[in-house]
């Protein structure tokens, strides 16, 4: 500190602030007041200098220079030396607890066995632990003939159980437990019971499963000696199902290239004459379903959750999850009835509207079966004349295939329509709408294959890599892209397309082919990630229908039907076959029509009566249509329009009129009994909106119990009062009739029946339908 003077100095620092400001080029600094008493700063000024002659003139030894630098040195290597092992001890921190991260957590002491029941009479229980599978058992209470829904769960769990313990976080479910299997696998599986006031006797267990991506789980549905119902298409549709089926991916197929495979339309629901019902939450985004039916006859139903196999990939999940639902109830018409009535989500949406009331009253008409892709301009023409001058009527005029120049473009080939107007406006003048076959492939070869590429990877499903089209086939090209109706830019881009095609030519509306999940690459990516498949036909259907498009929706008809039961179109049967069998033939109508049904599709639309000829002409052919020779017979022609005059709709493309003119009144003769009854299926299309029902219901609809009723494959309910029971054998001119409970009034005789009862012998022409109505 400078030395201060006494305070009688006259030399004194003046007593002002010791900083004062200054200002050096508009930059403000400060600077301290030095004193000026030149007796006071010599002394200070000597010091210094004395100070700096000494250090400045100071020289280090070698010693201590050496010694300097040691100290530095081990000064550096102690340092370096808590770095290192700081970050040994981090890496070695860190691997510790990602191991631990990744174990399964340690089991708890195992629990003793136990069985828990819940339920009205302890209708339901479940039994867990100990040396026996884990079982769970729902029995209705109101069941009389003591039926039981008997399943077991954790069935791919090879070692069995090593330990479980009460869930610390149950949340809704009344009984929790997390599961530790003898394969170190951890799983949390819960259950929810449910009953329901206004469905006595009817009572609904919920089983969810979650584990890890890597692990799988199996539970099995015994099937008993109940008979079995749903699932989805076959190419040997049976009603009930006759079925073996071993373990595979649950998605649907074409089954006309693969006749093992589930087909077009498919729902992960069946229910049981033994009043017990099965679905699973059904998500096409995020569900690896696999399942199987009475596989080497081992009389069960089971249900996978698996991310192991193709055709499932992964993609946003954290877990593993299976989620379903077993009901019990009086009886398989109860049991059914009671979940649409009761059940909340419902398994599936309920339809939002009704299609087309033309599409109910009058046939759709085709070109496919009869020309195959030879179709032209004048043959439409002549087409479109045969039908309105013999009276037939028609809701739709359906050009299909053979009218494009390449798969892919929307347009048409002008050498074969020079020009397309004319005869869509032929058709309009009748009264007729006009649709066109379309598709969601796009050939490599067209040009909207070229538009789609420039889009820069927004239209197509890609590879797993993005960067490129995932090539698929089908049946009308070797090498052709999908269009990605994930992607909401692809789905406007498609749809655009379409809409300038309806524009042009006034086309009505389209009928809308393939989609199915067997037609897409296992190496695909969308743009929206799915684990399964058929999120891609679902996305099809909904951007079609989209309330955008709604001015060609109500004439619209898909082919597939994968959780879309909402929408108010028509789904029509796939390809039969022109047999009268059970090998996709005529046999398979009912069944098929029923299966929809009970599906919850009820805007069925029946395969083109007579079938596809396929079986009758090579592929090679298809460019010159069918001669007379390969067409079916005549009685099987008829046959074919008796089975499906009461179904909601009716389709034509083999004409009457290629046989004698006798098949040509029987057919208008039968058309004009339909005519009659198209108020019904409207209402009945109607009231579907509200319950779910089926338009076209099984026999046992009428009584659950009634056995009867069960094995009924060529008779049906349109609605609760009329009974319809066709004549299918083409060689037979009467037939056998199962008379439900309650009595019935034949239309054809005027006789009353009373049932339940088998009456032999009715006598059926060939431009008569059997049928009767309930008398009240």
């Amino acid at each position: 500190m400078f030395p201060l003077p006494s305070s009688g100095n006259s030399n004194t620092v003046p007593a002002i602030d010791s900083r004062t400001p200054w200002i050096s080029e508009n930059t403000p600094r400060t600077r301290l007041l030095q004193p000026d008493d030149e007796k006071t700063m010599a002394p200070l000024r000597k010091s210094e200098s004395e100070d700096f002659k000494r250090y400045t003139s100071y020289t280090e030894s070698k010693d201590e220079e050496f010694s300097r630098k040691i100290k530095i040195a081990w000064a550096i290597a102690i340092i370096v030396v808590i770095i290192c092992a700081g970050i040994v001890a981090g890496l070695l921190t860190w691997a510790l607890l990602r191991e631990e991260a990744t174990l399964p957590p340690a089991p708890p002491a195992i629990l003793p066995p136990q069985e828990v029941s819940f339920g009205v009479g302890n209708s339901a229980v479940l039994s867990i632990g100990g040396a026996k599978p884990m079982k769970l058992r729902l029995r209705s209470p109101v069941s009389t003939k003591n039926h039981m829904a008997e399943l077991t769960l954790g069935v791919s769990f090879d070692g069995g159980l090593r330990s479980y313990a009460n869930c610390s976080n149950p949340g809704p479910a009344k009984v929790c437990y997390d599961v530790w299997t003898n394969e170190n696998d951890n799983f949390t599986l819960a259950f929810e019971h449910k009953t329901y006031e206004n469905a006595k006797g009817f009572e609904c267990s919920t089983v969810t499963w979650t584990g890890t991506l890597d692990s799988e789980v199996t539970d099995c549905i015994e099937l008993g000696q109940g008979k079995w119902y749903g699932g989805g298409l076959l190419f040997e549709q049976r009603w009930p199902m006759e079925l073996r089926k071993n373990m595979g991916p649950f998605v649907s197929g074409d089954i006309l290239q693969d006749r093992t495979e589930y087909g077009s339309v498919l729902e992960p629901y069946w229910i049981s004459t033994d009043g017990v019902a099965l679905w699973v939450d059904y998500d096409a985004k995020s569900q690896p379903l696999h399942t199987s039916f009475n596989s080497t006859g081992d009389g069960k139903l089971c249900l996978k959750s698996s991310y192991l196999h193709a055709p499932y990939v992964r993609a946003q999940q954290k877990s593993l999850q299976i989620k379903y639902t077993v009901c019990v109830g009086k009886n398989v018409q109860h049991v059914h009835k009671s979940i649409l009535g009761n059940v909340s989500p419902l398994p599936w949406p309920r339809p939002t509207g009704i299609p087309s009331q033309g599409m109910f009253r009058w046939p759709i008409w085709s070109t496919w079966v009869s020309y195959k892709t030879s179709i032209d301009e004048p043959k439409l023409i002549e087409f479109i004349d045969r039908i309105h001058n013999l009276g037939f009527g028609a809701s739709n005029i359906e050009i299909d295939d053979g009218y494009q120049l390449k798969y892919g473009d929307f347009s048409f080939n002008l050498t074969k329509f020079p020009d397309p107007s004319i005869p869509i406006e032929h058709a309009h003048r009748y009264g007729y709408n006009v649709t066109v076959w379309v598709y969601p492939f796009i050939n490599h070869d067209s040009s909207a294959m070229n538009e789609g590429l420039l889009m820069l990877n927004r239209s197509f499903v890609l590879r797993e890599d993005g960067r490129i089209p995932a090539m698929t086939w089908w049946w009308q090209g070797h090498l052709a892209a999908l269009v990605d109706f994930t992607n909401p830019e692809a789905a406007r881009w498609y749809l655009s397309r379409l809409e300038q095609f309806r524009d042009r030519y006034n086309i009505t509306s389209f009928k809308q082919d393939g989609g199915e999940a067997g037609w897409t690459p296992n190496y695909r990516k969308f743009h929206e990630d799915a684990v399964n498949p058929d999120y891609y036909g679902k996305a099809y259907i909904n951007a079609v229908c989209a309330e955008e498009n709604k001015a060609m929706v109500s004439s619209l008809e898909f082919r597939i039907g994968l959780h879309t039961q909402h929408q108010p179109i028509f789904v029509r049967m796939l390809d039969k076959d022109s047999v009268e069998g059970y090998d996709n033939g005529l046999r398979t109508m009912i069944p098929s029509a029923l299966t929809f049904g009970i599906l919850g599709y009820p805007f069925v639309l029946p395969d083109m009566i007579g079938g596809n000829a396929y079986r009758n002409v090579s592929e090679g052919d298809f460019a010159s249509g069918l001669l007379e020779s390969q067409f079916p017979s005549e009685k099987l022609f008829l046959r074919w329009l008796a089975a499906t005059v009461f179904m909601p709709s009716i389709q034509f493309s083999i004409p009457p009129w290629i046989y004698s003119g006798t098949a040509t009144s029987d057919a208008l003769k039968l058309m004009n009994l339909r005519a009659k009854h198209v108020d019904l299926f409207v209402q009945l299309a109607i009231d579907s909106t509200r319950t779910g029902y089926p338009i076209v219901r099984p026999m046992w609809w009428i009584d659950g119990d009634w056995e009867a009723g069960w094995n009924i494959d060529d008779q049906f309910l349109v609605g609760d009062d009329l009974m319809v029971a066709p004549l299918l054998d083409p060689e037979s001119s009467s037939r056998s009739v199962q008379i439900p409970p309650g009595r019935w009034r034949n239309e054809l005789d005027q006789k009353d029946y009373t049932g339940p009862a088998l009456v032999h012998n009715f006598h059926v022409r060939d431009d008569q339908v059997l049928h009767f109505f309930r008398q009240k």
